[in-house]
């Protein structure tokens, strides 16, 4: 997607754009665990293509994260975020997660705040949305993103889909 990947350090943490870091076995044992209801494991061409058509924030422990190392030491990828985007005008943020033993550390909102930097740098944007369950979620999004729930008829719009073969959800 993007030419100029943006980075983003923390303590041990780094979060980066680039498609290089991106580790697709852990992406796809994410994919098919149970902490990760809404999606599957793909094959692995399926899933590089997905990933590469995205704007992926990826999450990844390195035992000395800086600006200077980034990269150059063995990361661990621990959470991703897809955007499914034009860069320009519209963003759809799917497949968030933090592996459960990162969790709780602040790894989620600190990515959130880097995709809301990343939309706000965007002048020409009309809207961002996304699929979520649940009140905590909901407020997760809210408070990070500034997200609100669509209610149907605003503005006289509707928001429709189509199931595809690769949904996990009977009633979508």
């Amino acid at each position: 997607m993007s030419s100029t990947p943006s980075q983003w350090h923390k303590d041990e943490f780094f979060i980066s754009t680039s498609q290089a870091f991106l580790q697709l076995d852990v992406i796809n044992k994410a994919f098919g665990s149970e902490f990760m209801y809404w999606t599957k494991a793909m094959p692995k061409d399926a899933l590089k293509h997905m990933l590469s058509h995205s704007l992926c924030f990826g999450v990844y422990a390195s035992p000395q994260s800086s600006s200077e190392n980034a990269g150059r030491l063995s990361a661990t990828q621990v959470g991703l975020a897809r955007v499914i985007t034009d860069e320009s005008t519209f963003a759809y943020l799917t497949d968030v997660f933090i592996l459960p033993e990162y969790q709780g550390h602040g790894l989620g909102k600190w990515m959130m705040e880097c995709i809301n930097e990343t939309l706000d740098s965007w002048p020409d944007l009309r809207g961002a949305m996304l699929y979520t369950s649940g009140e905590h979620a909901q407020r997760f999004y809210r408070e990070t993103l500034g997200m609100k729930a669509f209610v149907p008829g605003t503005s006289g719009l509707e928001i429709m889909n189509k199931k595809g073969p690769g949904s996990v959800f009977e009633d979508v």
